[in-house]
């Protein structure tokens, strides 16, 4: 003990160490309850915000996450849909033109066939025609030759 007063004395402390100890502690018991304990409690309150919006961040981000998967899953299946939906349509179509042409070719063969035998029987009509008045005309050739 003899040592600590022996320092005390060189650094010039002296009775005054008591009232300035006292001094010093009413200063801390007053700062604490008009500046540290508020300023405590505003930490905490960051704090305790703070790793709320993070984990409200997490929560927020894998609803997102959720959404888009959904989201895509939504698009793929539309885009399947889509493409079914145009498929079908495009079979119908091409279904309906196709017997509509097979209809149309069918008739223009029969008008073909309708005209081909027409103008056979008139060719044949005409040959007898022909062939008649090629008797007629070799006749009168023969005639003017032996005249």
């Amino acid at each position: 003990m003899e040592t600590f007063v022996a320092i005390f004395s060189q650094l010039g402390v002296d009775s005054s160490l008591q009232y300035q100890f006292v001094i010093l502690v009413v200063v801390f018991i007053a700062a604490h309850f008009l500046f540290l304990g508020k300023l405590q409690g505003v930490l905490e309150v960051r704090e305790e915000k703070t790793i709320k919006l993070e984990n409200s961040a997490d929560d927020v981000l894998e609803k997102a996450t959720s959404m888009q998967a959904e989201y895509k899953s939504k698009i793929d299946e539309a885009s399947r849909e889509a493409l079914k939906n145009s498929t079908e349509k495009k079979q119908k179509i091409t279904q309906k033109f196709t017997e509509q042409y097979k209809q149309t070719e069918k008739e223009m063969n029969s008008k073909v066939d309708q005209s081909r035998n027409e103008f056979g029987k008139e060719i044949a009509a005409n040959k007898n025609n022909y062939l008649a008045e090629s008797e007629k005309l070799s006749q009168s050739l023969v005639q003017k030759i032996l005249q």
